[in-house]
């Protein structure tokens, strides 16, 4: 079956950068027929294509209407292009509102495609959100319709649980069937995942933004719960099967009082999202997650030589302007520039006077008139530079040891901006310097990380610990990161990490997954090595991580013990 030359221009007007993989799919038409009309145009000069790819999705060629294009699709039903680019999102205004969120629309047009059955020219339409509660509202066929909620790494957690209580006090039958809601990493996921259920958002599942989710039908990658049956997993399948076919939702669309004619092949060639590879992307995460990290943290973090990364910074700093070089020589340190703060707020649409709080080097005078970074987080790097370093230097010494081994791998972290956590509602609290998951050996290991420079006598030692006694003592740690997750305290020295273990020793109900280790032991035996000293026995020789399956967490006593032998 053949594209008709109007069907294929409409489908362009309305999905602008989709690839021929995932239009063929939206539309239900076979890929073979969606890619030969796409070259058709691309050959007449109606079409446009670039290549594109995130951390998370390969790169692929994707299409957009040129400006003959434009004029073209015009012609066919309206009185001059003007009409369509007001009716279409194609115009100058919408163009670069997609451009900017290029990351993000790839992840939704990649769910609509999995969402969509992709056979007998069954259509689904996906309608981008220009501000509001939704990134986009996907709809298929037969009226099911799923809101998308996506929460990058410039969104702040509060502002992504503000948005989702809006959508929850919303009027329940003018919402689309369901929510789904792409957060980072697992510690995101079950956070978000609690707070939709504390204020009764029904109707939704949480997953991680992945390959996985995005492209797998029969996976049970997508979390909810309720009251009656509590946390829940589902196949996309499932999500699909359990939304409500009732209601056609229809956005309340505001008049479009600027829809100006883009020039599309310029704006393309002058975009980031197009211009950086998903390897650049990966590396301006880190530096995202991670402001002022030492140039050899980062190369050990990716794995890959001075050279490459000399290579990758350069594009991000001198090609695009989103990075900032601080430092020479062997002090060199990454940080992201006003434009790139710009670029990751639009990316991930998030408020920009919030993300320049935090992440501004531009100088200012605090109330004292002395001088000072706009960005909280510098300025907390500059007071605890030693700390910073301390946090990247594990993490990424962590994540090479990993790569060594075939068996390991550093799956996901946190830095220590996102890594807080409340419980017992809200009275306690938890504020690791990272949290992450290291699969080492076959062996599944959640932890919180706290590296530790201030405690050093038995009476801050014992302060340091008691947050995290309460935090065993409740449920947090089975839902946070089941089955349980291991605390690792590093500290400066093997002095400091004994006074850590006699600490314990005396302390009662102190039988809770913590280690500790000091800088000089890890960096002689690795931290995958024999290093940590467990504060549960305290006559017990220093374990590696790989290790940790002799014990298991006893939920009932709220301690840990030596696992069953079978």
């Amino acid at each position: 079956m053949a594209f008709s030359r109007e069907r294929i221009l409409d489908a362009l007007a309305r999905l602008p950068f989709i690839d021929a993989g995932e239009l063929a799919l939206i539309l239900g038409e076979p890929p073979a027929a969606a890619h030969r009309a796409l070259t058709a145009l691309l050959k007449e000069g109606a079409a446009g294509r670039v290549s594109h790819g995130t951390a998370h999705l390969p790169s692929s060629h994707r299409y957009y209407l040129t400006r003959e294009g434009i004029n073209e699709a015009a012609a066919l039903s309206y009185d001059s292009p003007s009409d369509l680019v007001r009716a279409y999102p194609v115009s100058r205004e919408w163009l670069a509102l997609l451009l900017r969120r290029m990351d993000a629309v790839a992840s939704v047009y990649r769910l609509a495609a999995n969402l969509s059955p992709g056979v007998d020219g069954l259509e689904t339409r996906v309608e981008f959100q220009r501000r509001g509660r939704f990134d986009a509202v996907i709809t298929l066929h037969n009226g099911r319709s799923f809101g998308v909620v996506r929460q990058g790494l410039a969104l702040r957690r509060r502002s992504l649980y503000d948005r989702l209580r809006a959508i929850a006090e919303y009027n329940y039958t003018r919402r689309p069937s369901a929510v789904l809601i792409l957060v980072p990493s697992p510690w995101e996921q079950r956070l978000t995942n609690d707070f939709c259920l504390n204020v009764d958002l029904r109707d939704y599942h949480v997953a991680v933004e992945c390959r996985e989710t995005l492209e797998e039908w029969d996976n049970t990658l997508w979390h909810s719960a309720n009251w009656t049956f509590g946390r829940t997993y589902g196949t996309l399948e499932q999500v699909v099967a359990q939304a409500d076919s009732g209601n056609w939702f229809h956005p309340e669309t505001p008049e479009r009082k600027r829809a100006f004619l883009p020039d599309p092949e310029r704006m393309v060639h002058a975009a980031p999202a197009f211009g950086l590879s998903p390897a650049e992307k990966r590396v301006l995460d880190l530096i995202t997650d991670h402001p002022m990290i030492p140039r050899q943290h980062l190369a050990l973090w990716l794995g890959v030589s001075d050279g490459r990364l000399s290579q990758m910074t350069r594009s991000l700093a001198q090609t695009w302007g989103l990075v900032e070089q601080h430092g020479k020589r062997s002090d060199v340190r990454y940080t992201l520039s006003e434009r790139g703060i710009g670029y990751v707020t639009r990316r991930d649409r998030a408020q920009l006077s919030t993300t320049m709080a935090a992440w501004s080097t531009e100088l200012t005078t605090d109330s004292h008139g002395r001088s000072r970074p706009r960005g909280h987080r510098i300025l907390t790097w500059e007071r605890q530079t030693n700390h910073a370093d301390g946090i990247t230097w594990f993490l990424s010494e962590l994540a090479a040891e990993a790569k060594e081994d075939s068996a390991s791998e550093l799956q996901w972290s946190v830095p220590a901006a996102r890594a807080d956590r409340a419980f017992n509602r809200g009275d306690d609290a938890i504020a690791p310097d990272a949290v992450g998951h290291l699969l080492v050996g076959g062996l599944h290991v959640p932890f919180h990380f706290e590296h530790e420079l201030r405690a050093r006598h038995p009476r801050g030692v014992a302060a340091r610990l008691r947050p995290y006694v309460r935090y065993y003592r409740s449920d947090a740690p089975r839902n946070d990161q089941p089955p349980f997750p291991t605390t690792l305290f590093l500290v400066d020295t093997e002095e400091v990490a004994e006074t850590y273990v006699n600490t314990a020793s005396h302390m009662t109900a102190m039988a809770l997954p913590i280690l500790v280790s000091s800088r000089e032991v890890l960096s002689d035996r690795g931290l995958l090595g024999r290093s940590w000293r467990p504060l549960w026995e305290p006559e017990c020789p220093p374990v590696a991580l790989g290790e940790l399956g002799a014990w298991e967490w006893d939920g009932l006593r709220r301690r840990m013990r030596r696992a069953e032998t079978r």
